[in-house]
């Protein structure tokens, strides 16, 4: 066992020294899908873990009630004698208003507060300092949608003040729905502080109300808090609400509705693109795992020690890729789940769930893409295989007698894609899979482009512009593991078919015919790949948003450009072999 180990470590050394690329597409192939995945599936955790940050750093309160009791300080002190309270904030006064800022303006709600800490809800200071009379300090989300810094001026009620600090608390939601001012029906918007007196100042005439934050024994009973018949009984003529830290949290993770579908889809799909990558890197690997199986059966090595000795170094790697992708995906998390950076960017370990999801994933990737060219190692024969180290082509008799009167490209290439059909469909499938995320994204425009104008604020603008960044971000990844598939796809398939495509080469065929039955073999597969992508994309469109279809013009030029993109692809590497004489070709001596 110890000498298999050996071996098998001093074999992944050697390939991994001698054809780093190879390494480096396999790590990037298996890594970014399962990063994607990663995200996808931590999400919902990545914003709980923020926010319970946020909460333990700020003194959050567990249940948030808000007034408009004429005496609020007789009502914060009935509310601390309820049973479970342990600490009260406030009552702070709030009002609802519209700011101006670098001539914009928008909604807020404007708290007052004193340069004392509260016992509950402690507004932590990112940037700057806390409030000051004649300062304003703003909630960081809301600061960074406004584009407002330090020293900048905001115009409250009439008045300007200079911007002296930002802050984040978890008393509100994230921006846009920070406002913790309302009295009437939602209106979105961000939070601000002044000093108690500057909030009276720039209020005037305005309703107002105060805010009390609750500290509770049982945090986890702030649902049953607001139901109570004790809370209940301080209910009178005046307004008055209750809002718990679940409701905030719940409201918290609505930003990342439709962005977790697009990692997790895009995941699956990428894991496609990546079984195709490998697929191709085997491909191009084909002789020297031929030649390299071959030898070690000729030195009395078992079918089992080989196929071990070929497997596992590519386990390792996806391990390996796996743990890299998890990772990523695991650093990653908060910065995607909190698009207006209202809370603390705080780390979390993934889930068993996610973790056991990854890896099992990775693992039928990698076996998916290398378990096929192996056992057909297996099955060439040590003289053949040291002979040639390309697997031989299976003639079809009967295929030939129907194509014998095609032109010479069709001709090669059909017969070129019968005798890899498993190859055509992993093909298939990879263009299928870049295809699903194209429509995807075209479909997320033309809903975009549908929405009225008036419409596009809020947590409208904040959720559509992560998702949007989401969409693309995979739909590039998976063009760029499409166009390096397409790449090695050509060069594997002209290595492996070298010798027959030479040989018509003597009878006559031209190297533009050879290359043009190279990227027919690749096109006829990825013609029923885009035919099933397109109406893929839509329906898992429609699934997870809203039925919306993008006008038949651009479906169908990005259907288009996806096949001329594979032939063109296809055509580089296939220019690249028929430069080779066909006399040097047929004497080469095996590699």
């Amino acid at each position: 066992m110890a000498g298999h180990l050996l071996l098998m470590w001093r074999l992944l050394a050697h390939d991994v020294r001698r054809r780093p690329a190879e390494a480096v597409m396999f790590l990037v192939a298996v890594g970014v899908a399962m990063a994607s995945l990663t995200l996808g599936t931590a999400a919902g955790d990545a914003v709980a873990t923020g926010y319970a940050t946020t909460r333990a750093a700020t003194a959050g309160p567990d249940v948030m009630s808000s007034t408009t009791d004429p005496d609020p300080a007789r009502l914060a002190s009935r509310l601390a004698r309820l049973p479970g309270v342990i600490a009260t904030g406030g009552p702070f006064f709030a009002f609802d208003t519209t700011i101006a800022v670098h001539g914009s303006s928008a909604h807020a709600g404007v708290e007052g507060r004193d340069s004392a800490r509260s016992a509950v809800d402690r507004p932590l200071v990112t940037s700057g300092s806390w409030v000051r009379p004649g300062g304003v300090v703003v909630e960081r989300g809301f600061a960074k949608s406004l584009d407002v810094h330090l020293g900048d001026r905001v115009t409250i009620g009439g008045r300007r003040y200079p911007v002296v600090g930002t802050a984040i608390s978890a008393a509100t939601e994230v921006y846009p729905w920070g406002d913790p001012a309302q009295i009437g029906p939602a209106d979105f918007g961000g939070v601000v502080w002044l000093t108690a007196a500057d909030a009276h100042a720039a209020a005037g005439d305005a309703p107002a109300v105060h805010l009390i934050y609750l500290k509770l024994s049982d945090p986890a009973s702030a649902w049953r808090f607001g139901r109570s018949a004790a809370a209940r009984s301080l209910r009178t003529d005046d307004w008055l609400t209750y809002h718990t830290w679940q409701n905030a949290l719940q409201t918290d993770r609505a930003m990342i509705e439709d962005t977790r579908p697009a990692l997790v889809v895009g995941g699956w799909l990428l894991a496609v693109a990546a079984t195709v990558t490998l697929v191709a890197l085997a491909t191009v690997r084909a002789a020297r795992d031929n030649r390299r199986a071959a030898l070690l059966r000729a030195v009395g090595a078992g079918p089992g020690t080989v196929l071990v000795v070929l497997l596992v170094p590519h386990l390792l790697l996806t391990v390996f890729a796996t743990a890299l992708g998890l990772a990523v995906g695991t650093l990653a998390a908060p910065r995607l789940v909190d698009p207006s950076a209202g809370m603390l960017d705080a780390v979390g370990a993934p889930g068993a769930g996610t973790v056991g999801a990854a890896f099992f994933l990775a693992l039928v990737v990698a076996l998916a893409g290398v378990i096929g060219p192996a056992l057909r190692t297996l099955r060439t024969g040590t003289v053949d295989a040291l002979a040639d180290p390309a697997h031989l082509l299976t003639h079809h008799p009967h295929l030939n007698a129907v194509t014998a009167y095609l032109p010479m490209p069709l001709l090669l290439g059909i017969r070129l894609l019968a005798r890899r059909p498993g190859r055509a469909a992993l093909a298939c499938a990879g263009t299928a899979a870049t295809t699903v995320m194209v429509t995807a994204l075209l479909t997320w425009h033309t809903e975009l482009d549908r929405v009225p104008a008036y419409r596009r604020y809020g947590p409208v603008e904040v959720r559509t512009d992560r998702t949007g960044q989401v969409l693309l971000a995979v739909t590039l990844a998976l063009v760029a593991l499409s166009v390096l598939n397409a790449l090695l796809m050509g060069w594997g398939s002209a290595v492996q078919a070298r010798r027959s495509l030479t040989i018509a080469r003597t009878l006559g065929a031209t190297p533009g015919q050879v290359v043009t039955a190279l990227c027919v073999a690749q096109l006829l597969p990825a013609l029923p790949g885009v035919a099933a992508g397109i109406p893929a994309g839509l329906g898992l469109y429609w699934l997870f948003g809203t039925q919306t279809t993008p006008p038949a013009t651009w479906l169908l030029t990005a259907g288009a450009a996806t096949l001329l993109a594979v032939a063109a692809l296809t055509a580089l590497p296939a220019w690249a072999h028929t430069r080779r004489s066909a006399g040097g070709v047929l004497t080469a001596e095996p590699a």
